[in-house]
């Protein structure tokens, strides 16, 4: 074996179906942080040092977590032998792609079409958090348009005029308006309001990209010891309310339910989602830009979600694009022609019209073959199951959504429901 070099794949008999493993471009595995406890670190007999990760995502990282779905799409990987760097290469990055990633659906047909030609494109979109080795950005100008918010928010605390902002970013003019509008003046803010504020704009060191230590900056924004965490229990101590969590699942509910004073509960629902931050900072999340919005208009009007910004619009658009997909994907591998889908969902009234996406799918992926079959399993899977976002796997995101399709009588898994039944008949 030549020099390798970091993200080249290992020799494909050193991974099994349903992992995957390049190398670090390290020799010395001491040097590895090897904290993650789901990344496996090893030498190969040339003493290069390779990380093994799970294709499955976050939530499926070890063989236990494994259902029927996965370990039936596994024995098809399995059956088609030594795969090549480019199907592993589209495999690696169906594994990066997630579905709440802002990027959606861009993301999705440039994977759909390198299943249908056999090649990713290069450079390929960053499709998500997981594992990512795709870098070209589907969001042009976002970090640009963190810096005016950061700068925008800085230079009101600053009582520098809304007038100068316009002037230097009149693109921005709307949100800069907004923002002005829902603070009001700042010699009236309160110590309270100003506090919050310092708390919105701790992330924006990462935002910004001042700083690319995701670690540190998270350690600072949302962990004990960090200025996060000490500005949090300040607010509480100020307000008089419960101890606020960035982890929103740690007592949060119930710390809610013990406020009687409804102003109180607003109040602590707001500095539990300015401290849950994007996601953490996930700003790669499709609301990112939404949620620092609507943390600005609480902060300064004491109530939580803009009047004029509908409510939902993102969870119907994912749910809908997902629905599409996936309905495209379960036909494609039944092999049944499209056109006499599109015909028959002609009579069906869903509220919505799921032919863009199912255009798609049988266009980028055109004629079955083995490995295109497997790889459009796997995305299936990504749309259907998989945490944390899909269409069975997003909390109750998408329940309107699937109980008008199951009224219609419509399934998304007829393919998948037969393999598994062959499977279990054939044991």
């Amino acid at each position: 074996m030549g020099k390798v070099k970091k993200n080249d794949f290992v020799p494909y008999e050193l991974v099994s179906p349903g992992f995957e493993a390049v190398y670090t471009g390290e020799r010395d595995i001491s040097k590895i942080d090897q904290s993650d406890i789901n990344l496996s670190y090893t030498q190969d007999q040339e003493g290069n040092v390779f990380m093994k990760y799970s294709t499955w995502g976050f939530c499926h990282q070890k063989e236990e977590d494994w259902n029927a779905e996965i370990r039936h799409i596994n024995r098809m990987q399995e059956n088609l032998g030594v795969l090549d760097d480019d199907t592993r290469r589209i495999r690696a990055q169906i594994a990066s792609l997630q579905c709440c990633d802002n990027g959606v659906p861009v993301t999705i047909d440039e994977i759909l079409n390198a299943i249908g030609t056999g090649k990713l494109s290069e450079p390929a979109f960053h499709p998500g958090c997981w594992l990512s080795m795709g870098n070209r950005t589907t969001q042009p100008y976002h970090v640009e348009s963190m810096r005016v918010i950061e700068n925008v928010i800085k230079g009101y605390l600053d009582n520098q005029k809304k007038e100068h902002f316009i002037s230097e970013y009149p693109n921005a003019d709307g949100f800069i308006t907004h923002t002005y509008t829902w603070l009001g003046h700042p010699d009236d803010l309160s110590e309270l309001q100003k506090l919050m504020l310092e708390r919105i704009l701790l992330p924006f060191e990462f935002f910004t990209k001042r700083n690319k230590d995701h670690k540190a900056v998270n350690a600072n924004c949302f962990e004990e010891g960090g200025r996060g965490v000490e500005i949090d229990a300040r607010i509480s101590d100020l307000a008089g309310l419960p101890k606020i969590h960035p982890d929103w699942t740690k007592d949060f509910k119930k710390n809610r339910e013990m406020i009687s004073d409804p102003e109180k509960r607003r109040l602590y629902e707001t500095c539990g989602a300015i401290a849950h931050g994007t996601r953490g900072l996930s700003d790669c999340h499709h609301s990112a830009f939404r949620w620092i919005e609507n943390w600005i208009y609480a902060i300064g009007t004491g109530k939580w979600g803009i009047p004029s910004r509908k409510s939902g619009t993102e969870r119907e658009r994912l749910g809908r694009l997902l629905f599409g997909y996936a309905l495209g994907i379960d036909n494609w591998l039944l092999e049944r022609p499209m056109q006499f889908l599109l015909l028959d969902l002609g009579h069906v009234d869903f509220g919505f019209d799921p032919k863009n996406e199912i255009l798609r799918v049988f266009a980028y992926l055109s004629e079955k073959t083995p490995v295109k079959e497997w790889l459009a399993a796997c995305m299936w899977y990504k749309f259907v199951l998989e945490p944390p976002a899909s269409l069975y796997k997003w909390g109750s995101w998408h329940n309107e959504l699937l109980k008008k399709v199951k009224a219609k009588a419509i399934s998304v898994r007829k393919w998948m429901d037969s393999q598994l039944k062959n499977s279990i008949e054939n044991r």
